[in-house]
């Protein structure tokens, strides 16, 4: 079921993936040739218990007595184990509609790949078209260049509203544009605005290309801030953004927090808040030991290690989070991008789910099967769609595409599209359908999830302390 078929949801443009995906049909119609497969199975054991009846010693012996009833018998049994309409030939029926049912779903999967690849194949050329040509036109502009510090307080509102506009309008274009930036280095490398002994093929390779001009990345690790603290009980989805946010609000450049339910029958459960980059402006001579900058942002998108997924690791060691328990990873931005690199690539802790606010994950390969991501993404927000393609359609990962209300991002343009007040709102958006029974089933899936596995709406008596910290760059 897509978004098209959920209208009664305000705001929601589109739901991909999940309990009710395309890949969860895949899997189904998958088990329904297993069935076809074990039917046939079945109607063979029938076929040979038939063979072995007409063998038997009794009713071959019966012969001498009643020819002509034996005669019958045997007919009738071989007619039902292998006759035309039989169970031998009714089992080769059931086995070929398996081979069938198979073969048409791998196609389908196949024609997806092959969409997906022949996208990746255009969207390069176009890049290292644009790429290739660019330097053409750069003597045009040099007579502009000394104006320029008098027209950008004009012209800077104005291109962040077209900006802006062209997002919300037209995101696809702009994915289609940024999985071509591989593309567009490889061009200015062969017009020579560039050097380099490599080729760049696609988005990931780009952002490694990029990140590898800041240097040694360092190392990440993360201070403890002040003494835990009791705090409340999430109770859904739009509680676990709204605390996100206040830990936005409330800390410092890097700070993050761990929150631990522990329930009346002693069972624990964490909740890991991690914010958005705290500086996008970072260049290789600026970089200091800001963790969540935009060299962390290069490297996550190129599915390198990172000082950031390092901090959150060493923060999680130093909340004391054991090995077995569960945990929950939300986040937004480049937190998000943290918390589904953190579960794509396992690890020391078992997180089981993730929540992302406007943050891209399609360049990641994929998430353990039992593990779920639940992805909001705001028709607007320029950062979802800076890995170049769509989130995949899979079990493991329900996204939620929607149109914010006017003025829940506290404003307008490029970076208020991105604020997490669009996706709180949204959330409580999502839960009021999940209330009266008008949430995609996926949806409603993944917010039945969240309470199943403990992380809101836990048990009366359950006691919540929280621990704050900072993560940070070492060189």
């Amino acid at each position: 079921m897509s978004g098209s078929e959920v209208p009664e949801v305000p705001g929601v443009t589109e739901v991909t993936g999940g309990s009710h995906g395309l890949a969860a049909a895949y899997a189904a119609v998958r088990a329904l040739a297993d069935d076809y497969d074990r039917a046939g199975d079945r109607l063979r054991g029938w076929a040979e218990v038939g063979r072995r009846t007409a063998l038997d010693d009794d009713l071959l012996e019966s012969a001498a007595l009643a020819p002509v009833t034996f005669a019958e018998a045997e007919a009738a049994v071989l007619g039902a184990a292998t006759g035309p309409d039989g169970a031998l030939m009714a089992s080769l029926g059931w086995e070929a509609d398996a081979v069938a049912v198979r073969a048409g779903v791998a196609a389908l999967e196949g024609a997806d790949d092959l969409a997906r690849a022949a996208f990746d194949v255009l969207d390069h050329a176009l890049g290292r078209a644009i790429g290739t040509l660019l330097p053409a036109t750069l003597p045009a502009l040099l007579p502009l260049l000394p104006s320029a510090p008098l027209l950008a307080p004009v012209l800077a509102p104005e291109a962040d509203a077209l900006l802006a506009e062209a997002v919300a309008e037209h995101p696809d274009l702009v994915q289609h544009l940024v999985n071509g930036s591989g593309g567009l280095l490889d061009g200015l490398l062969l017009a020579g605005v560039l050097r380099a002994p490599w080729r760049l093929r696609d988005t990931e390779a780009a952002a490694a290309a990029l990140a590898a001009a800041y240097g040694d990345p360092g190392r990440g690790r993360a201070r403890r801030l002040g003494t835990p603290r009791t705090t409340r009980q999430p109770g859904g989805l739009a509680d676990l953004l709204a605390d996100l946010d206040e830990v936005h609000r409330a800390g410092g450049d890097g700070t993050i927090e761990v929150r631990t339910a522990t329930a009346p029958d002693g069972s624990v459960r964490h909740v890991v808040h991690l914010p958005g980059t705290d500086d996008l402006a970072t260049l290789p001579w600026t970089q200091d030991d800001d963790a969540r900058d935009l060299a962390a942002n290069l490297l996550l998108v190129a599915g390198l290690d990172n000082p950031h997924q390092q901090g959150v690791l060493d923060a999680m060691a130093q909340a004391g989070i054991g090995p077995e328990d569960p945990v929950l990873l939300v986040g937004h931005s480049q937190g998000g991008m943290v918390a589904a690199a953190l579960l794509a690539a396992g690890g020391p802790f078992h997180v089981t789910d993730v929540v992302t606010a406007g943050a891209p994950t399609a360049h990641l390969d994929g998430f353990p099967p039992g593990s779920h991501v639940l992805s909001l993404e705001h028709r607007g927000d320029l950062v979802p769609l800076l890995d170049g393609e769509d989130n995949r359609d899979t079990l493991e990962q329900t996204t939620v595409r929607f149109a914010g209300a006017e003025g829940a991002g506290g404003g307008s343009g490029v970076a208020a599209a991105h604020g997490i007040g669009h996706y709180a709102a949204a959330a409580a958006v999502l839960e009021a359908a999940a209330a009266d029974g008008t949430a995609h089933p996926s949806v409603l899936d993944a917010l039945r999830r969240l309470e199943e596995q403990g992380y809101v709406a836990g048990p009366a008596g359950t006691v919540v302390t929280s621990q704050a910290f900072q993560v940070v760059r070492e060189p």
